[in-house]
């Protein structure tokens, strides 16, 4: 085996803290840029330490609200499914705009893209100079980002891939094996709905923990609520 590549460093004031993902989805009606930048005033005001977002110009907006990290991202549909930062003028676009770390998919399923993330990887090192975070699913992709120079790797894509389709749920066991066999900050994101998932994630050793839709998505949190009273609707209040 190869040796690894050297790693960048990952902002050193996120570990042990909570990062606030404020994005929409197209169609939403929060998709919106200075709506996105409200929030994320909201979520920093509330004590986030960092933020995630999703396009050059939301990063731009967010960028001159805060000096604290920015994990960005540029989304993508690529053969009709959502690709996170699938190309290198997807990097470019969300360094330039203020982001401090550069998100992408390092899934299996885009080593056969038209441009590979262990490149992508290499080029954003060099030609941005920004550190840059692993969306993985599972362990192997995790390990196989690291050794292609992944500064840090965290858990976006868990229930997203044809190997984890369909689970909604954080995987522990996949939080505590990425934290004992990586060696790099773990990032945990997806599925996170209650504080005590954060509590619990950083007492694994995760370096922080993304939170978005329980925190930044009205239409989901009233969803939640909703089915509660749906759910209890046959039993009797007294």
């Amino acid at each position: 085996m190869e040796d690894p590549i050297p790693h960048s460093a990952f902002p050193a004031s996120l570990r042990g803290t909570l990062i606030v993902s404020c994005q929409a989805a197209p169609g939403d009606p929060l998709d919106h840029t200075d709506t996105l930048r409200r929030l994320a005033i909201s979520a920093l005001r509330g004590g986030a330490a960092g933020l995630r977002a999703n396009g050059a110009e939301q990063i731009a907006a967010f960028r001159a609200e805060t000096d604290r990290p920015i994990l960005g991202i540029l989304k993508k549909y690529v053969d009709g499914e959502v690709a996170i930062t699938p190309d290198f003028a997807s990097a470019r676009a969300v360094a330039e705009a203020g982001a401090d770390v550069v998100a992408l998919d390092c899934t299996a399923r885009r080593l056969t893209a038209e441009e590979p993330w262990p490149g992508l990887v290499r080029r954003i090192h060099d030609e941005l100079q920004k550190p840059v975070l692993a969306d993985i699913a599972t362990l192997a992709e995790a390990e196989a980002a690291v050794q292609a120079g992944a500064d840090a790797v965290a858990t976006t894509l868990y229930g997203f891939t044809p190997e984890t389709r369909g689970a909604r749920a954080v995987n522990w066991e996949l939080v505590e094996a990425m934290v004992a066999q990586t060696g790099v900050p773990v990032v945990v994101e997806g599925h996170i709905s209650r504080p005590e998932e954060v509590r619990r994630a950083l007492d694994l050793g995760a370096w922080a923990v993304v939170v978005g839709s329980a925190i930044t998505r009205p239409e989901t949190i009233t969803a939640r609520f909703c089915q509660a009273i749906h759910e209890g609707s046959g039993h009797s209040r007294f």
